[in-house]
């Protein structure tokens, strides 16, 4: 029963649907506050954590593009002498997609429906194809079966590009390679985690039949991360038509920016919390007539001044802690939404963090509201039973 609550607890609880306490816009300001901050960290923690997981150990530090199919054996041989590491490299064939199952790419691209831009772009789109007798470890099949139909020129798709063209196993792809036609056909869908930050494309096309069209290499490897700024001159002198892309060097800048941009929005959020404690300052001062009154009866009623400071600072207390709840359940929904929908990152809550979230509020709420409340505290009955 209620009665058998301390009497602090009790006061507070009744303190909370009082007319006139100005209790809901304290906790909206403090619960809007509190969101804003627990919301940026929550999101910049995982998106930190997904950042360094998708950058394994052995992953590339840098790309070479546009590598003419008579260069490669010079350029491996120069990256090998500068002690460069995991070197691979594949031929890229540039075709565009004419039709699917008869229908040409403009007819579908003008059907297109549900997220219609980026379906346009994946049939419109110059396309990028290799050829690979084996898929890198990073893929795997879904659906269909690697070179299994030995009647048809095979292809083999990223389930997620083959979704947003609309084929599917057995379905027919023309393409024109550079004004030569050519049909393959869907025999297997594949799954590619691309955070291995290896060389994968969405068209994977069987051994035998883009060997003798015109292509390039794609290569990536491990540079030492003392030798990049050399080994990007000397490939400059010795095949200035190479361009290398150190993204050792971008996701670093990348993560930067992220982290500067996290304690920016931490500070606004900060900003946030400290304007509803100042709300919650306000309302408190505004009612510091009838505070002193209610302070001075409990006082007479035989609350020692010590009991009165602990009824006011369990009532900040409870603004603070529904504040903070509702705030870290704003901050919780919101986070898994945005990591989802804008980064693609699993959300991870942190238990700890959310549990403690709503009791630091509750001491901020209860620190600022008995700041406030000090004169309440000293004034003697006496003096306020004299103006009344």
């Amino acid at each position: 029963p209620r009665e058998r609550l301390p009497f602090p607890l009790r006061h507070g609880l009744s303190a909370l649907v009082r007319p006139g306490a100005g209790t809901v816009s304290s906790i909206l300001a403090l619960g809007l506050g509190t969101l804003v901050v627990l919301h940026i960290a929550l999101v910049q923690r995982d998106f930190s954590r997904q950042l360094a997981a998708d950058l394994p150990a052995n992953a590339p530090t840098a790309f070479l593009l546009d590598v003419q199919a008579d260069q490669w054996a010079g350029v491996s041989a120069l990256l090998s002498d500068q002690g460069a590491t995991r070197i691979d490299s594949v031929p890229v064939v540039t075709a565009r997609l004419t039709a699917i199952d008869g229908t040409g790419t403009a007819d579908l691209a003008a059907r297109s429906k549900g997220d219609a831009r980026r379906q346009r772009w994946a049939l419109t789109r110059e396309q990028r194809l290799t050829y690979l007798t084996a898929l890198p470890s990073d893929n795997r099949i879904v659906a269909g079966s690697l070179w299994s139909d030995p009647a048809a020129a095979e292809v083999s798709l990223e389930e997620e590009f083959a979704g947003r063209i609309g084929a599917s196993i057995g379905s027919v792809l023309d393409f024109d390679v550079q004004g030569v036609p050519l049909k393959l056909k869907v025999t297997s869908l594949r799954s590619v985690d691309w955070r291995t930050f290896g060389i994968n494309f969405f068209l994977v096309v069987e051994p035998g039949v883009l060997e003798k069209a015109p292509q390039l290499r794609l290569a990536a490897a491990r540079l030492p991360k003392e030798s990049e700024a050399r080994i990007q001159d000397l490939l400059a002198r010795a095949f200035p038509n190479v361009l290398l892309i150190r993204t050792r060097e971008v996701l670093e800048r990348v993560a930067s920016v992220a982290t500067r941009m996290g304690e920016a929005v931490r500070v606004l959020g900060a900003f946030s919390v400290l304007a509803g404690l100042v709300i919650l300052a306000g309302s408190v001062s505004a009612g510091s007539a009838r505070r002193v009154r209610e302070v001075a009866l409990l006082k007479v009623l035989g609350v020692t001044r010590a009991g009165a400071a602990a009824a006011l600072g369990v009532e900040y207390a409870l603004v603070g802690l529904v504040a903070g709840l509702v705030g870290t359940l704003g901050a919780t929904i919101l986070s898994g939404a945005v990591l989802k929908a804008a980064f693609e990152v699993s959300f991870r809550p942190d238990p700890v963090l959310l549990a403690l979230a709503p009791f630091g509020v509750a001491l901020l709420a209860a620190a600022a509201g008995l700041a406030v409340s000090v004169r309440a505290l000293r004034v003697r009955p006496l003096e306020v039973l004299r103006g009344e």
